[in-house]
């Protein structure tokens, strides 16, 4: 920034006049500085509310428009602590479980080496392992046609670390414990199709004897093999699940089984007759509660937008200026503005017409066999005149005025869960079809969203272009006026010179 000496003949204060000169030009770019602010307040505002709407869209009405919601199921089992139950789409009634096996991943516990002292960086051949031998390891997974099969050529430099590497490559857990000093393996998932072995071609104590293993073949794999002592390994074989399920006898390679529509953790054996009951039935007090959860957003976002469409008017508060900031406390400042924020929705056209999607989306029908339904043929229905649009369940426990009404929502999904599903089902996808079309893109708004975002952007661009340009002026006026106020005092120097010439002629002091 130059620096000007000014006002030294004329004694004028020309920082000062300029500055006042400056301020009365300023006053159109503060203008547009406001209305870029008072746009970007009025974005957030549509944001906040479009976020909440888009929640509804998604989270609640979504899956009221679907009719399987109107069938959920509940499971309960006699024996949580064996077998714990959830339903999907199982046919209601009673079902027998007994449960013979569990599934099991093969485990192998190496004998006990500790007395070699290894750690992970030593060599096999420290441990007594023959250098040039081919260790084989051969990975079953469920599902794939051929086994993963890797060989590793033991040499003298073959590490008990590069041992467990080669293992987990292939696709098995493996770990050494120095502190143990044991291998500890197992294959990555259950089941008798997931099993693994292990053998080399040198048999004896140099072979995989020597690190606590040995040989483990498909029948040791499958068959499993206890420790007799310290210097044995032990081996927990691959299993498969078994259990009878309403006297037909199923297998599975894991515990987590779905079968039938249902889906059963299966955490016990039962044993002799014992047997685990499991009932299953339409889960109406879920429906129920999915459906008044949206009542509640419903009503919330309602409440919201009439409040934000029929703001008091903010007329008498004007945007502010720095220097008018400055005279207030912060406090005041966000009183103030605050007033202004209150009121940027208020008759806005793009929400009331969003307002009248939503009570038309109450207001819908639908038509099943040959009979026609509303929400109010449920009790559900629409509150007085004075709310403005909220809705209500007739017998709902937590609303004060219709609580002690017939609570016919509740009695219809008892008594026809599949019939009031289809019904509510249309009616709910009407509504979530008209915010669907409301939020589609156009040349002024984006996707998924319920206001002129494409058209705000635009003139918030417009106005931060002619801020711009306004900045730009404003710093040639300055320069400008500067520039005339330092030829005046080059004009006053020069007559102040003349003056004095003139005076020394004439011989005055």
């Amino acid at each position: 920034m130059p620096i000007r000496m000014s006002g030294m003949i004329s004694g004028l204060d020309t920082d000062a006049i300029i500055k006042e000169l400056m301020s009365a030009q300023s006053q159109k770019k503060v203008a547009l500085e406001q209305n870029k602010e008072k746009l970007s307040w009025k974005k957030e505002k549509w944001e906040e509310l479009n976020t909440k709407t888009y929640a509804l869209y998604t989270e609640k009405l979504s899956a009221l428009k679907l009719e399987g919601t109107y069938l959920t199921k509940k499971a309960a089992s006699s024996n949580t602590e064996k077998a714990e139950v959830t339903a999907t789409n199982a046919a209601n009634g009673s079902y027998e479980l007994k449960i013979n096996k569990l599934a099991s991943a093969q485990i192998v516990t190496g004998a006990d080496i500790s007395s070699k002292n290894l750690t992970k960086s030593s060599k096999l051949t420290t441990a007594g392992m023959e250098a040039g031998q081919k260790i084989t390891v051969t990975v079953n997974k469920a599902g794939s046609a051929e086994p993963v099969e890797k060989t590793l050529d033991v040499t003298e430099e073959t590490t008990v670390d590069d041992l467990t590497a080669f293992l987990k490559d292939a696709g098995i857990n493996a770990n050494f414990d120095a502190g143990t000093g044991r291998f500890y393996l197992s294959a990555k998932n259950s089941g008798a199709e997931n099993s693994f072995t292990l053998v080399s071609d040198k048999t004896g104590d140099t072979g995989l004897a020597a690190l606590g293993l040995g040989n483990i073949d498909s029948t040791l794999a499958t068959s499993g093999q206890t420790a007799a002592n310290s210097s044995t390994m032990a081996i927990v074989a691959a299993q498969d699940a078994e259990y009878v399920l309403n006297g037909a006898t199923l297998t599975s390679s894991g515990n987590s089984v779905t079968v039938n529509g249902l889906s059963i953790e299966l955490k016990g054996t039962t044993s002799g007759e014992e047997r685990i009951n499991i009932t299953v039935a339409n889960d109406t007090d879920a429906v129920y509660k999915k459906i008044k959860e949206f009542v509640t957003s419903y009503n919330e976002l309602m409440t919201d937008m009439y409040g934000k469409y029929t703001a008091a008017s903010a007329r008498k508060y004007a945007m502010l200026t720095d220097e008018e900031k400055e005279a207030m406390t912060d406090k005041q400042v966000e009183l103030w503005e605050d007033k202004i924020k209150g009121a940027l929705l208020r008759n806005d056209s793009t929400l009331n017409s969003l307002m009248t999607i939503f009570r038309g989306g109450m207001q819908g029908t639908a038509e099943v066999d040959g009979k026609t339904y509303s929400l109010s043929s449920f009790g559900i229905v629409t509150g007085a005149y004075t709310e403005h649009g909220l809705i209500h369940i007739n017998g709902d426990p937590d609303d004060a005025t219709y609580a002690n009404n017939e609570d016919s929502l509740k009695k219809a999904l008892e008594s026809d869960p599949s019939g009031t599903g289809k019904a509510l089902s249309k009616i709910f996808s009407q509504f979530y079809d008209s915010l669907t079309k409301q939020m589609a893109a156009s040349s002024i708004s984006s996707a998924l969203t319920l206001y002129n975002d494409k058209q705000i952007q635009s003139q918030m661009d417009t106005y931060e272009k002619q801020i711009s340009s306004w900045e730009d002026k404003l710093s040639a006026l300055e320069d400008r006026y500067y520039k005339q106020f330092s030829s005046m005092e080059s004009s006053l120097a020069d007559l102040q010179n003349k003056q004095n010439q003139l005076s020394g002629l004439l011989g005055m002091s």
